[in-house]
């Protein structure tokens, strides 16, 4: 077994995966500075009692170790590095919406790059860490995705090509508008996959498509599923960017965690051919297989919650992907992990945990209704 750091460990994906290896009986620690909190009990607190996910792995979780530290400060993640000695690192701390990153990109470049860079600079230091996991995004790609030839259907953007099977890691990064959340984790990939080709760490990115599930927080730039449905069940409407055909392969967080446990055990007792590369990159998603439009979301909800729910549509974004589906032929011919959930089992279960949570959300900031 393992000692594993996750940095975002209270974070949505974060917590999860913490969850899932401690399971598996790893050591684990959590670093986070719970800038978003995992819950809306007050408007303003950010305190750990109020936390949601810091309370969750309190009661049924004490195993794993909590910190409470700002990746932007470089020596306190020395200290901890110093201090926990972790085999294996899993960063999934940062800026998390491409909106935000609009409106303030020297927040979202001070979390994800200089963040990113203090974490992985402190690994390499340490001599220790031996596995270095970043969780990156199809951002990286900007829009790129929106060259290839479209067809537009009544509810959904369809690939031309017949045998379209999704985009693999090959797609360009450059040419491309990628807001300056896709470019500062961009930056972030290239970092990883560097310091594994010129330190000799055994480095992983993970580029992920959309991740959804229980405990699952969404605000209007992150987290769209859970954020859609939650105005939903409020009586508000929904309010679309574009014409709500856009396409995202989706992936549930249960399938990404099992992929996390089952990918860090297969590197050190699988095919050392591949894993002896010093730097992997992967896209990581539901696939062609586990698809949606915003519309066909949108109907999903008005059949579980049997009424109709009004949308709102507003400009295209900059940089919207009218469709992104992620290639996980790589990954799948590695190590033979492919998702289990499909969009309807996945959809109902995390509507079944939010209104079984309804109270979780009684006094929520009242947030800016728009998301991609």
């Amino acid at each position: 077994m393992s000692k594993i750091l996750i940095t975002g460990g209270l974070g949505f994906i974060g917590h999860h995966v913490a969850i899932k290896l401690s399971q598996k009986g790893h050591k684990i620690a959590v670093l986070d500075n719970l800038s978003r909190p995992n819950t809306f009990f007050s408007n303003s607190s950010k305190s750990n009692e109020e936390n949601y996910n810091w309370k969750y792995i309190d009661e049924f979780y004490p195993q794993i170790e909590k910190k409470f530290i700002d990746i932007r400060d470089k020596e306190e993640v020395k200290i901890l590095i110093q201090n926990f000695k972790p085999e294996i690192i899993i960063h999934a701390a940062g800026q998390t919406s491409a909106v935000d990153s609009i409106e303030n990109p020297r927040f979202d470049f001070k979390n994800n790059v200089i963040g990113l860079f203090n974490v992985l600079n402190s690994a390499k230091e340490s001599q220790i860490v031996t596995d270095f996991l970043y969780i990156s995004t199809n951002k990286v790609y900007g829009n790129n995705v929106s060259k290839i030839p479209l067809i537009e259907g009544k509810t959904r953007y369809f690939p031309e090509e017949k045998k379209f099977t999704g985009f693999s890691e090959t797609l360009s990064i450059d040419h491309s508008i990628h807001t300056p959340y896709g470019v500062s984790k961009l930056t972030g990939d290239l970092y990883v996959q560097e310091f594994g080709q010129i330190y000799g760490m055994k480095n992983t990115v993970f580029r992920l498509s959309c991740i959804y599930g229980d405990q699952q927080f969404g605000i209007h730039g992150q987290g769209f599923i859970s954020y859609m449905f939650l105005n939903a069940i409020s009586g508000k409407p929904i309010q679309i960017y574009g014409n709500g055909k856009q396409v995202r392969d989706i992936l549930y967080i249960d399938d990404l965690s099992n992929l996390i446990e089952r990918y860090l055990s297969s590197t050190s007792s699988l095919n050392p051919k591949i894993f002896n590369q010093k730097s992997r990159v992967y896209n990581i998603g539901g696939g062609i297989n586990n698809t949606i439009s915003l519309l066909e979301l949108v109907g999903k909800f008005e059949s579980i919650l049997g009424k109709k729910i009004e949308m709102e549509f507003s400009n295209w974004r900059l940089g919207d992907q009218k469709l992104y589906i992620s290639d996980i032929t790589k990954i799948y011919s590695e190590i033979g992990w492919k998702p289990n959930i499909n969009p309807e089992q996945g959809i109902e279960r995390l509507s079944k945990w939010i209104e079984s949570n309804k109270h979780l959300f009684l006094n929520r900031k009242q947030e800016e209704k728009k998301f991609t």
